[in-house]
């Protein structure tokens, strides 16, 4: 199915590994940590690859900061993710941590959060007949058993696209 990927011959060849860095970013924008893992499984050194990591930086082929911002603001505009599930979305890119964290803390705020909820929401209950929006909150007509159940599933569907509890409680509850 898939080949195995080839180990390099010469993991020291700095020209070979600097323009399979570029092949890669030519590919589509990557951050550093996906380099040196792409890098790493070829098999080039890991003296080598730091040195063409920082040679990147310098020819600003590469920026995490902004590589991170940019991802961010496309997962906002797009598609229906909590802060946890940006977060995750953001490590699986091989950000480090703490500019993740910082990313989050400057350009996701609660009201940003509790938007993209709604706008999960009004998809998700577009065939509940029995559901009335009034602004921040989303209530029922009834109190019914099958309506509490409801707010259930759609507190947990929520939750599974990782929006905080804060979030979710404030719209459904």
């Amino acid at each position: 199915m898939w080949k195995k990927t080839a180990k390099v011959q010469e993991p020291d060849n700095y020209g070979k590994a600097y323009d399979y860095a570029v092949f890669l970013l030519s590919l589509r924008l990557r951050t550093a940590g996906e380099i040196r893992h792409k890098m790493a499984g070829r098999g080039y050194a890991s003296a080598v690859i730091e040195k063409i990591l920082e040679q990147l930086r310098q020819q600003r082929y590469i920026d995490d900061l902004r590589y991170a911002e940019i991802f961010l603001d496309n997962l906002k505009a797009y598609k229906n993710f909590g802060f946890y599930g940006i977060k995750k979305k953001l490590l699986g890119k091989r950000l480090p941590v703490e500019l993740v964290e910082q990313v989050l803390a400057e350009g996701l705020s609660a009201a940003e959060e509790r938007a993209i909820a709604k706008r999960l929401l009004k998809k998700e209950v577009a065939d509940i007949g029995y559901m009335e929006s009034d602004g921040d909150n989303i209530s029922y007509n009834t109190f019914s058993e099958e309506a509490t159940k409801q707010k259930q599933k759609l507190a947990q569907k929520l939750k599974a696209r990782g929006f905080r509890g804060d979030v979710i409680a404030k719209l459904l509850f």
